[in-house]
């Protein structure tokens, strides 16, 4: 088998490969968004289940402080046999942790198999790169021999690297060209904020070198600030000054001038990530090397050109065929039904002769319509509405358009007045058409919070009483979302650390033998059984993590039937809110929850002949029963009027069951399992004596300490100097 594409799919496919991706990021900006879109391309592709494990930030209609804590405890699951390799986007951290802290924390992944998709160099994870070198000299050479323009100056800033290396290259390139670059030809803005940005126009300006023909910038973000600012001071771009991005993002394409730029493939660099990860699976042991992907020049209009499919509809009217004068009325409309049929060869005859009609009574209207009665607009609403033809792709429209106007402009090109009328007419249906395909590119993925599902559930959510009701929801408006499924392992209390937590919840309907686990307890999050997922087919996930304030309640992967993140995002923040709720009802959020680390530990180490089916009549009272509600008010005094009201019971027969059950009175068994908590406290070496005391619930410390050296036979202090690690 020498394909590479068949051998990485039958080893994938051989060893049901699960890979996940990290990044703290902006997944509303097209960066983000692309590189998920190609990582997920590929691991359906090659058949490989998938595991978005990154946080989003800036984008979500909740705000959280948190989220580097968080995206820390994710580092959890990042480990196998959950994963069998990982994509980083190593430098979306830059912002929040020095390089050398995010190294450490990507080495201590070690021996998981990862490729990065940033600009940092981690030792021993291979990357996907573009070459900025090339992709400057790209845009150089551009504005050198297209348009003929010397006096070049660099924008960038001191924000990331990236930006100081494209600097270097801009250099570079303008040496090779033999054109004039000095020192005082480049500036480094410190910051992307405009304000900063507008300050190196400033210097610009003021340069001895006089006004430079071209600006070419590190970012699109910096470009369009800076046309914003040179449009404010009455200077025109490109008619004036030409100027040009770096990364083809969504900024470029709002500014005044539509931003030429260089397209940094990050589609293509997340789908071959993934080749390069199953290659690095497959041989872990092979030296393997960065890896590149080209680059590509966008011209648009803020370097003096104009975009190729506006350059192509001028030429092609210049190149129209000869047609019947307007005075032949008849042989105009037979024209049109020749061209037409041409044009949309699919459209009914019906159709096709209302679009002609239209078309005829623009042209024969002496009475000019105002803009929102204008035949042809108007029949094109209607076809777009019906047909939905935006979703058949915007350029299929777009050349429908310009072959409809190559058609029609020829018939009324000796009429000035109505040559005029008509091309108006047409820019407002290219206007229509890509108004249209906005919304549409909102509902696919500028959507992010579809608002009325999103407000529907909250609502519904507000009044949950239990998790069943909680489940219940979940199971009926997720859907609604475009969220196939969900899988939500919830803690039995509110923890500092995320730990065990029961699988209780799987959407959709589990089959039988899996449905018979449930709840499945998962000790550690990375030992999470993908058995849990559907087995037919690959899966393909976002993580979240269900907590409030800093404390976790578990967590949920989410099924990606949409590719927005903040839809994840924002249902964990309303299922995290509605669980802290319910944990509250439940008395589950008490100091106790935050200090047991291990229940069947604890209930271990206390020695006693626990009776497994032995219950009371009420059925509530047992062993187990007994020390779970001790444990977990391991923060309060031993108080057995409130335990008994708690079980329905008597105080006498509380006290005497409980006896009968573990041989210990109420009152010990609480001490005893206090103190084995006290032991694991001591031993972590985070908290003093006084505040270990407070924590378990003792009225002072001198108890505390009475109570430890009659259990251990050691005061806490000498016990600590033995076993403290």
């Amino acid at each position: 088998m020498s394909n590479p594409v068949a051998r990485r799919r039958a080893f994938a496919k051989k060893n049901n490969l699960t890979i996940g991706f990290t990044a703290i990021a902006d997944f509303s900006s097209y960066i983000g968004q692309e590189y998920l879109a190609g990582i997920m391309q590929a691991a359906e592709d090659y058949g490989i289940n998938f595991i978005n494990m990154s946080s989003a930030v800036h984008h979500s209609i909740f705000l959280d402080a948190d989220f580097l804590p968080q995206y820390l405890t994710k580092m959890q699951f990042m480990r196998a046999p959950l994963l069998d390799g990982l994509i980083t986007w190593a430098s979306s951290l830059s912002e929040y942790m020095e390089n050398s802290e995010i190294e450490r924390l990507f080495a201590s992944l070690e021996p998981l198999p990862m490729v990065d998709i940033g600009y940092l160099d981690i030792p021993k994870i291979p990357s996907i790169r573009i070459d900025n070198s090339y992709s400057v000299r790209l845009m150089v050479r551009h504005l050198a021999e297209q348009h003929g323009f010397s006096h070049i100056v660099f924008v960038g800033t001191k924000a990331t690297r990236p930006h100081q290396s494209r600097m270097e290259c801009f250099k570079e390139a303008m040496a090779e060209l033999s054109l004039p670059c000095s020192e005082s030809d480049i500036f480094m803005a410190d910051s992307f904020d405009a304000k900063d940005v507008a300050a190196q126009v400033d210097k610009i300006l003021e340069n001895k070198n006089g006004k430079p023909d071209a600006i070419l910038t590190s970012s699109d973000i910096i470009a369009t600030h800076i046309i914003e600012d040179l449009e404010k001071r009455g200077i025109s771009v490109p008619d004036d000054i030409a100027v040009t991005g770096f990364n083809n993002q969504m900024a470029g394409l709002t500014a005044p001038s539509p931003v030429t730029t260089i397209d940094l493939a990050y589609f293509q660099r997340g789908y071959k990530a993934v080749e390069l990860l199953i290659d690095r699976i497959k041989w872990p042991n092979a030296i393997v090397f960065n890896r590149t992907v080209q680059t590509s020049l966008v011209i648009r209009q803020s370097c003096g050109c104009f975009e190729e499919s506006v350059l192509k509809a001028m030429n092609d009217f210049e190149d129209a065929p000869s047609v019947p004068p307007l005075s032949q009325k008849e042989n105009v409309a037979a024209y049109l039904n020749t061209k037409l049929a041409g044009i949309f060869p699919h459209l009914e005859d019906g159709i096709r002769h209302n679009l002609k009609k239209a078309i005829l009574e623009d042209i024969y209207n002496t009475n000019v319509p105002p803009p929102s009665r204008t035949k042809l607009l108007v029949y094109f609403r209607t076809r777009l509405k019906k047909i939905r033809a935006l979703a058949q792709g915007a350029a299929s429209v777009q050349n429908q358009i310009s072959a409809l106007r190559r058609a029609v402009l020829p018939l009324v090109q000796h009429d000035g007045e109505l040559l005029s009328r008509m091309e108006n007419i047409f820019h407002a249906l290219r206007a229509l058409h890509s108004v249209g395909e906005g919304y549409a590119m909102i509902a696919r993925a500028g959507d992010f919070y579809s608002i009325n599902s999103m407000t529907t559930i909250a609502v519904n959510l507000a009044s949950t009483e239990n998790l069943k009701q909680l489940e219940s929801i979940l199971r009926f408006k997720l859907s609604e979302l475009s969220i196939p499924g969900v899988v939500l392992a919830i803690s039995p209390f509110l923890t500092e650390k995320l730990g065990p937590a029961n699988v209780s919840l799987l959407i959709p309907e589990p089959p039988a033998d899996i449905a018979k686990m449930l709840p499945f307890k998962v000790q550690e999050p990375v030992l999470f059984p993908k058995r849990l997922f559907p087995q037919r087919q690959r899966f393909a996930v976002t993580l979240e993590l269900l907590f409030h304030n800093s404390r976790y309640m578990g967590y949920a992967y989410f099924f990606m039937g949409n590719e927005n993140l903040a839809l994840y995002d924002d249902i964990k923040e309303l299922l995290s809110q509605t669980l802290y709720k319910i944990y509250v009802r439940e008395g589950k959020t008490k100091a106790h929850a935050l200090i047991v680390t291990d229940r069947e530990k604890l209930t271990k180490t206390v020695s006693m002949p626990l009776a497994k089916n032995e219950s009371s009549q009420h059925g509530k009272l047992s062993a187990k029963s007994v020390t779970d509600y001790l444990i977990d008010h391991l923060d309060e005094m031993t108080d057995l009027d409130k335990m008994a009201s708690y079980f329905s019971l008597s105080k006498s027969h509380l006290t005497r069951r409980c006896k009968e059950l573990t041989s210990y009175s109420v009152q010990t068994l609480h001490e005893r399992l206090k103190i084995e908590q006290a032991k694991d406290l001591i031993k972590s070496g985070n908290m003093k004596m006084n505040d270990i005391s407070i924590r378990l619930g003792f009225s002072n410390p001198n108890y505390f300490s009475n109570v430890f050296k009659k259990v251990t036979g050691l005061s806490p202090v000498n016990w600590a100097e033995r076993n403290r690690r």
